[in-house]
């Protein structure tokens, strides 16, 4: 019988007191598919599971005894991956390690004269691969070095989880709080430059089997799982079938009590359906929401990068439905797209902030090494990257040192310029960016940014002037702004955040979030709102009794810790800040009557929170 190790490592996920893993799904339905085939399971058996990042000398005594070594890489596990491949090879020159995965570097002719030890490679899909490369290896013959094969069409595959493949290796780690992976199809009808999802499946969609997809769901269900991973790049792209997994997770939680959380990459063409099936999950009291993966919305870059001709692009009337289900809505946004400029961004914020859109993710661009962007685009755009480290270790500056000296740290590139915006124009939009989501989107202004939006004055142009006013008025965010700068060039030259703005913890590459906890940590939010008080009265004339109702408000509207609102208050309006009311009292309360006992625990929730409206307390009008 020959042994195998199945290495499908990954960095924990969530808090760190759930212990939660992600079951090695890639590695488990490869192996599932291989063993229903009664020849190669009755000659092969798995040795070992490697599904975190063990000691390398551990790993490696872990895998004794095998025959044979099937890696699986991405971006969180490469540089571990190698390494432990190579040290496999020296202590154990007969075992052959075969390797697959999205960050392959299978267009390099070098890549065997780069990586001695690796034996073998997949390019694409493995399922057949491997089949064959065990069938080979099972016959005495040299495996060959790269192999890629059509991808299946017809997915009527053996799941790892309905044939007990994951029991042991749950059996044998029951303090872990399991992820499980649901895969409902593959592929991507899309070609996003920045994205290697569907150049790597020739855009082509794949429906697995409904029977096996709701099985999955029942067993994830018998084994109380909390959380769900489902893997689709378009989820309601097919209507009916996916309404009714939606429907059967539903189901299970208000009636079982799991799943509790699901993540999901909802269609791009499909926003009613979304909206419907975002509705059943919020019923059901799922944590999960709508994110528009806006990007951006300058024609411009949408054609560089090919994301033209999506519904998703239409972000008003996506918002419209939402609010008419009572749906929060947030969006996604990349900054430093291939043609983007100062300006631009400011037009697809406008376009954002104009559909009522409050809550906003902003992310550097990344660029994925089989992606067509890094594979085409660098040269012509003129791309400048560094790699950054911590976006895959939760701010934990010792981890990250200790692991680049064991040559393991896992990094990603992250954009530092282009031609359209070079390093200077490229903070400066970050600082503005910084700004936007700690005015609007945590609460700071946007109470007298829609009361002036009103009056004929576009949210960016308000935005931007009160951020020139506030740098030449406001010591304490003019000091802020230079260490936001300061900040990234030393993220530039070491690749990680070694230090904080301000009185903040350090949180990496979440500073771009920071504007109003730095406000809260330095007790001065009395001051902000008189300074941005004194802005809209020299600037725009706003009367008194607004901006009485503003200060109040705001303070009332932004979680505080030491402040918070463990029961309702009324509070009486003196102006129209509110537009048109049936009545001039309101009401605030907490949305999640959430309330930590240490600053430390309120500034955490503030940055971690799965709830992306944690920090902001409801205001009850009657309109």
């Amino acid at each position: 019988m020959f042994k195998v190790s199945l290495i499908n490592p990954n960095f924990q996920t969530g808090p760190a007191h759930l212990n939660s893993y992600y079951l090695p799904y890639t590695a488990g339905t490869l192996w599932s598919y291989s063993v229903a085939d009664p020849v190669i399971a009755e000659n092969f058996e798995v040795n070992n599971w490697i599904f975190k990042r063990d000691p390398i000398d551990q790993a490696v005594i872990d895998c004794k005894g095998s025959d044979i070594a099937l890696l699986s890489i991405y971006i969180w596990n490469q540089k571990y991956t190698y390494a432990l491949a190579k040290k496999l090879k020296e202590t154990y020159p007969d075992i052959k390690i075969i390797i697959g995965g999205p960050q392959l570097e299978w267009r390099d002719d070098e890549y065997f004269d780069k990586y001695p030890f690796i034996d073998s490679m997949v390019i694409g899909e493995g399922e057949l691969a491997l089949k064959f490369l065990l069938e080979t290896y099972l016959a005495g013959e040299d495996l060959p070095q790269r192999n890629q094969f059509d991808r299946m069409k017809d997915l009527d595959l053996p799941s790892p989880y309905l044939t007990g493949l994951f029991d042991s290796l749950m059996d044998a780690n029951p303090d872990v709080e399991w992820v499980p992976t649901l895969e409902s199809d593959r592929g991507c009808p899309y070609a996003c430059t920045f994205c290697d999802w569907g150049s790597a499946t020739a855009s082509k969609m794949h429906k697995f089997y409904t029977e096996r997809i709701i099985a999955e769901i029942d067993w994830f269900v018998e084994k109380k799982l909390t959380y769900i991973n489902l893997t689709n790049s378009n989820f309601g792209i097919y209507k009916e079938r996916d309404f009714f997994i939606a429907e059967t997770i539903a189901k299970n939680t208000i009636e079982k009590g799991f799943p509790k959380a699901l993540t999901v990459s909802y269609a791009k063409n499909n926003n009613a359906l979304v909206l419907d099936i975002v509705k059943l999950f919020m019923d059901a009291q799922i944590q999960t929401g709508v994110t528009i993966s806006l990007q951006t919305a300058s024609v411009v870059v949408l054609e560089n990068i090919k994301r033209t001709n999506m519904k998703i692009n239409k972000v008003e009337d996506i918002a419209k439905i939402a609010r008419a289900k009572n749906l929060p809505i947030s969006t996604e946004l990349i900054l430093g797209l291939p043609g983007e400029t100062y300006e631009s961004w400011n037009e697809t914020l406008e376009i954002v902030l104009q559909a009522k859109i409050v809550t906003m993710d902003i992310f550097y661009l990344q660029l994925l090494i089989n992606a067509p962007m890094y594979i085409t685009d660098m040269d012509k755009y003129k791309l400048e990257t560094f790699h950054a480290y911590d976006y895959f270790y939760d701010f934990n500056v010792v981890r990250i040192q200790e692991e680049i000296k064991e040559g393991i740290a896992e990094s990603i590139e992250v954009i530092k310029s282009t031609s359209s915006m070079n390093n200077s124009e490229l903070l400066r939009t970050s600082i503005f960016s910084w700004f936007l989501i700690g005015a609007h989107s945590l609460g700071l202004a946007i109470l007298l940014a829609d009361y002036i939006y009103k009056t004929g004055v576009n949210y960016t142009t308000f935005y931007n002037k009160l951020l020139d006013y506030l740098l030449a008025n406001n010591k304490q965010i003019k000091s802020w702004a230079d260490e936001y700068i300061e900040l990234h060039h030393r993220w530039y030259k070491l690749g990680y955040i070694d230090r904080s703005i301000g009185k903040m913890p350090n949180i990496g590459y979440g500073t771009i979030n920071t504007l109003v906890p730095l406000v809260q940590a330095t007790d001065s939010m009395d001051e902000f709102l008189n300074d941005i008080s004194n802005f809209a009265k020299e600037e725009y004339n706003v009367p008194t009794p607004v901006l009485t109702d503003y200060k109040n408000l705001t303070n009332l509207y932004i979680k505080q810790y030491g402040k918070y609102v463990t029961e309702p208050i009324t509070y009486t309006l003196t102006s129209n800040i509110l537009g048109k009311v049936n009545s001039n009292q309101v009401v605030i309360e907490d949305r999640y009557n959430h309330f930590p006992e240490s600053l430390e625990d309120h500034m955490e929730y503030q940055f971690l929170s799965i709830k992306k409206s944690w920090g902001l307390n409801k205001i009850i009008v009657d309109k």
